[in-house]
């Protein structure tokens, strides 16, 4: 029985849960990026693996007159083994907070940021004895981007140190994306 009311107890919560946060929602500015460029190795992982690429994709919210935003993304990041080989893999999902240190005003609408957060990483690195085997592992990641609006959406340039917990999977993204 009390597991019966627990079920129901979530399911009520969940089912408002739209309706209570829609005011904050409605005011709020929600966008959506994509973003592609160049992944530098970093740390130990950089002796072994030569430059990558990354893609991303994401979802944020700013509330209304708030340097403060949020902003979940998936990425996905390739490095070439170096003399040839194998190749390491390294994606996830991470929750990030942006702070907007220099924000956009009537004379400007260009935006500096910082951008940090934690992530859950699954990374693949070749072995050279076995198949390679991929573990998940707790991480996180800090950086910083300029944001420039155009005409409907905005386009930025960001790069991010990630590191990988109980890996040497260390990385440094360079993207270019764009927000709408």
């Amino acid at each position: 029985m009390p597991s019966t009311i627990r079920a129901w107890t979530l399911s009520v919560f969940l089912a408002a849960a739209p309706f209570a946060l829609a005011p904050i929602a409605a005011q709020a500015q929600i966008h959506y990026n994509l973003a592609a460029g160049l992944s530098e190795p970093a740390s130990n992982f950089g002796n072994f693996y030569d430059a990558g690429y990354n893609v991303i994709v994401g979802a944020g919210i700013t509330p209304p007159g708030s340097s403060l935003g949020f902003r979940a993304e998936g990425i996905y990041n390739e490095f070439g083994q170096k003399g040839g080989g194998n190749k390491a893999y390294a994606g996830g999902v991470n929750v990030n907070g942006v702070y907007e240190l220099m924000r956009p005003t009537a004379v400007q609408a260009n935006t500096l940021y910082v951008i940090g957060g934690i992530g859950y990483y699954s990374t693949k690195e070749p072995d050279r004895f076995f198949d390679a085997q991929s573990q998940s592992n707790v991480g996180y990641n800090i950086g910083a981007g300029f944001k420039f609006p155009l005409s409907g959406f905005s386009a930025y340039i960001e790069a991010r140190y990630h590191t990988v917990q109980n890996t040497d999977v260390r990385f440094v993204p360079i993207a270019f994306g764009l927000m709408f």
